[in-house]
C-alpha cells in the first residue's frame, strides 16, 4: 500500500533546539509519525540523535557558530517550514530574519520568507519574548487579562506593592518553563525576587555566562537594556492552557486542557485535563488573528475560581508539550499540519488520548515515580518508540554540556577509567593465582 507521504510527496520540517526537553524529542517524533520528513538541529548531548525517524544536525557552540549552522540547514535542505523549539530559538530565527531583511547573508529573501511564513508577521517575534507588552496589547484588544504594571526599580516596586492586593506575580520578560516567575506575598519577598529577577538578565550574569559558555554573543547583552520585569495580578485559581497550530492567522486546529499538577510551583505541567472552553478557543483565534501567526502557538491562561473564567497571562511562539496530543479532527494540530503543507486532506483522525485526564510523560514521571497519576489517569508513553521511554527514565539536563561541565566529566571519567582498570587488572591477577593452585596446567 502507498503511503500518505508517497502518494503526496513528504513535505520537509526543520526544528531548531537549543535546549534538551523531553516535549522536542516527542514532537519531532510525532511530525515523522504524521509523514513529515523532520531534521532537528540540536546540541550535541540530545536524546534525538539516537533516533532513526528524524534527521538530526548539530547546533553550534556559540550564537554566532549556531546562526551559520542554521543558514546552512536551510538552504541543504530546503524546508516548508521551521521550527523554533524554545525561546532561545525564537531569538536565533528573529536574529537571521533582521539580517536577511537588510539584506545580508546568503540568497536573504528566501530565508526571510520561510521565516516568516513558518512563524507569522514579524511582530509575532516581539511578542513571543515581551510578555509584558504581549498583555499591553491584550488588554487594548478588550481581552480579559490580569493588571500588568512594568516596575522600573525597587522605589517603584514599593509603591505599588502597598497599592496591590498580595500575593502579586513578578514576571520577567524573555524567560520560560516559570523560569522567570515569582509569586511574592510581602514587601520583603518581592524586593528580593526583583532584584534576584534583574540581577540574572544583568551585566554580570552575561559576563559570567559569555566566561561559561566560550560565547561572546552574550556579552550584546552588556549593552542593551535589560529584560522588563512587570508586577502583575494575582488570580486566584488554577493554569489552563490552549496550543494551537495556525497559518497566516488562522487556527488550523488547537487543543485546550487545564492543569492539575505543575513540575514545582511556577513550572510546566505534568498532569492535563483536555476541556471545551469557549472563551480559551475565542481569546487564541483572537490573537492568531490579530498578530497574524502562522505555526505552533501556545497560550496561557490562569482559572479564575471564583467566577471560572480564564485570564490570558502569557503566549509561547513555539510548541507547548501537549501538540502531540489529539482527541478529533479539530485538536489534531499535526494532522492539521501535514495537511496544510501538503495541500491535501489527511486521512480520519484517530485520538491518541484515552480519556480526558493525561499524566504527560516523563514530566509526571520525574516529578514524582509514585505519583497516582500515573495509574489513574492516561500516561502518555509513546509505545512505539520504545527507546524514548529509555531516554527519558531519568531527567536529563536541559542545558547543553559548558566547557566545564566537559572537564569535569573528562577529568572525573579519566580518574574512574584508570581506578577500573586497576581494579580488573588486581582480580585479574587474582583469578590467576587460584587457577595455579587449584588447577595445575595441562601438559
Amino acid at each position: 500500500m502507498i503511503s500518505y507521504a508517497e502518494a503526496h510527496g513528504t513535505k520537509k520540517v526543520v526544528v531548531v533546539a537549543t535546549l534538551h526537553w523531553a516535549t522536542t524529542t516527542r514532537l519531532c517524533l510525532a511530525l515523522a509519525g504524521a509523514g513529515l520528513e523532520v531534521t532537528a538541529l540540536t546540541p550535541p548531548d540530545h536524546a534525538l540523535r539516537g533516533f532513526n525517524a528524524v534527521g538530526t544536525r548539530p547546533l553550534g557552540r556559540t550564537r554566532n557558530d549556531s546562526l551559520r549552522r542554521i543558514t546552512r540547514a536551510f538552504h541543504d535542505i530546503a524546508p516548508d517550514i521551521v521550527i523554533p523549539a524554545d525561546e532561545r530559538a525564537i531569538g536565533f530565527l528573529r536574529m537571521l530574519y533582521t539580517r536577511a531583511i537588510l539584506g545580508k547573508g546568503p540568497r536573504p529573501l528566501e530565508l526571510a520568507q520561510l521565516i516568516e511564513a513558518s512563524l507569522g508577521a514579524p511582530s509575532a517575534f516581539m511578542f513571543a519574548c515581551q510578555k509584558s507588552q504581549f498583555i499591553e496589547l491584550a488588554r487594548q484588544e478588550g481581552l480579559l487579562v490580569p493588571k500588568t504594571k512594568v516596575i522600573s526599580d525597587v522605589i517603584q516596586l514599593r509603591k505599588q506593592i502597598a497599592k496591590a492586593r498580595l500575593p502579586v506575580v513578578l514576571k520577567r520578560d524573555g524567560s520560560c518553563g516559570g523560569v522567570g516567575v515569582r509569586i511574592v506575598s510581602n514587601v520583603a519577598d518581592a524586593e528580593e525576587s526583583f532584584l534576584e529577577l534583574r540581577t540574572a538578565a544583568g551585566p554580570a550574569a552575561a559576563v559570567k555566562q559569555a566566561l561559561k559558555k566560550l560565547d561572546v554573543g552574550y556579552l550584546e547583552r552588556l549593552y542593551r537594556r535589560g529584560p522588563a520585569i512587570a508586577l502583575q495580578q494575582y488570580i486566584r485559581g488554577w493554569p489552563a492552557n490552549r496550543a494551537v497550530v495556525c497559518h497566516r492567522g488562522q487556527v488550523l486546529a488547537g487543543l485546550s486542557v487545564e492543569v492539575l499538577q505543575t513540575s514545582g510551583l511556577a513550572g510546566p505541567a505534568s498532569v492535563i485535563r483536555v476541556i471545551d472552553s469557549r472563551e480559551m478557543k475565542d481569546v487564541a483565534a483572537h490573537i492568531v488573528r490579530r498578530l497574524d501567526l502562522s505555526g505552533f502557538v501556545g497560550f496561557d491562561f490562569m482559572i479564575e475560581a471564583a467566577s471560572g473564567r480564564p485570564y490570558l497571562i502569557e503566549m509561547n511562539g513555539r510548541p507547548t508539550q501537549i501538540c502531540h496530543l489529539k482527541m478529533d479532527a479539530a485538536s489534531d494540530m499535526l494532522g492539521a499540519l501535514a495537511a496544510r503543507l501538503s495541500a491535501t486532506p489527511l486521512p480520519p483522525t484517530i485520538s491518541n488520548v484515552a480519556g480526558c485526564t493525561v499524566a504527560l510523560f516523563p514530566q509526571e514521571t520525574w516529578r514524582d515515580p509514585d505519583s497516582h497519576f500515573l495509574t489513574s489517569a492516561f500516561h502518555d508513553i509513546p509505545r512505539e518508540f520504545p527507546e524514548f521511554a529509555a531516554a527519558y527514565t531519568n531527567c536529563v539536563p536541559e542545558e547543553p554540556a559548558d566547557w566545564a561541565r566537559i572537564l569535569r566529566r573528562y577529568l572525573f571519567g579519566t580518574r574512574q577509567s584508570v581506578l577500573n582498570s586497576a581494579s580488573n587488572q588486581a582480580s585479574s591477577a587474582r583469578g590467576i593465582s587460584r587457577g595455579q593452585t587449584q588447577t595445575p596446567a595441562r601438559s
